[in-house]
């Protein structure tokens, strides 16, 4: 019997929501065996996330190195990543053994506590991890802060364009007809400091991010301030729709429990396409995912509990 393999690089959550646990539930959920590779423990409950002890990075290395050396990952989640040390084990051991299928979901900080990423090492995903990834599915908060850091560092090399040659250098040709000749989403980098990502839209967001680090950007929709929780995917691999921004409109669950979700859709992301899904259908799988976890509504806790990973299976 051959089942798909999906390994999730991220933190550990003890309250068993998020992170590694929720990832692997929710792997086992798709029908795909699940490993874990741990970056971090936290000290959490749904009330929140209180402290955070990274994993030394050699520590880091030798875990992904022995599960490569042994199980090909038919896909792999990237979630919480702690340190700029910790980006490059990552980015030397995903070159070194060419893997595919890689969704990275940037954790910057929790609905409730501390801070996991800074803007150093989100620097350093930008720079190094984001262009290595078949997907980036940041939420709307995170996707605007991004954007921000993308501006800054832009300004800071315009002069010698060390950025645009690393991040852009695989689709800047196709990119530069495309998007509706790019005048409804072109920027200039200038627009993004201080704050003013808050005025650009969803679509335009994802747009910016793809064209700058070249590669494909889910903007979750769960933050926005509307009836539905519409996600936009810009496509940056398909050389037929470079630039295309699709929809995935979903109901709003205003469930009670909602712990987990973006570690749940990266995941089931990941474990559809390395059934075989595309990307597209993959995503439309891990929204209906998220949504009959969201549905259930499970109570765990006193504060805000897990989403309940096997609804759907139930179903």
């Amino acid at each position: 019997m051959k089942i798909p393999t999906v390994l999730s690089i991220a933190g550990s959550d003890p309250s068993g929501g998020a992170g590694i646990q929720g990832d692997i539930k929710t792997i086992f959920a798709e029908g795909c065996y699940g490993m874990g590779v741990v970056t971090g423990l936290t000290v959490q409950n749904t009330l929140g996330v209180s402290d955070v002890m990274p994993v030394p990075a050699d520590f880091l290395y030798r875990q992904i190195d022995e599960i490569l050396c042994d199980i090909r990952p038919d896909a792999i989640k990237v979630g919480m990543i702690v340190s700029t040390e910790q980006i490059d084990v990552v980015v030397k051991l995903f070159e070194w053994h060419g893997l595919e299928n890689i969704i990275v979901d940037p954790v910057i900080a929790p609905t409730s506590g501390v801070e996991f990423a800074g803007d150093k090492v989100l620097k350093a995903l930008i720079e190094k991890l984001f262009p290595l990834s078949t997907l980036v599915t940041p939420n709307l908060p995170e996707a605007k802060r991004i954007c921000e850091i993308i501006g800054c560092q832009n300004l800071k090399l315009e002069g010698n364009g060390q950025m645009q040659a690393q991040a852009k250098s695989k689709f800047q040709s196709q990119i530069k007809t495309q998007v509706q000749s790019q005048s409804q989403f072109q920027f200039q980098s200038q627009t993004l400091i201080h704050g003013n990502s808050a005025n650009l839209s969803a679509p335009e967001l994802a747009c910016f991010i793809g064209q700058s680090c070249g590669c494909n950007v889910l903007i979750k929709g769960g933050h926005a301030e509307d009836y539905h929780a519409t996600d936009y995917l810009w496509t940056a691999s398909d050389e037929n729709r470079i630039g295309c921004i699709v929809e995935f409109k979903c109901e709003r669950i205003d469930a009670t429990s909602s712990h987990g979700t973006g570690c749940a859709l990266s995941s089931s992301i990941a474990a559809n396409m390395a059934k075989g899904l595309t990307l597209e259908a993959a995503i439309d799988r891990g929204k209906e995912y998220v949504t009959a976890a969201l549905k259930s509504d499970m109570h765990i806790g006193t504060g805000n509990g897990s989403i309940d990973h096997g609804a759907l299976v139930r179903q």
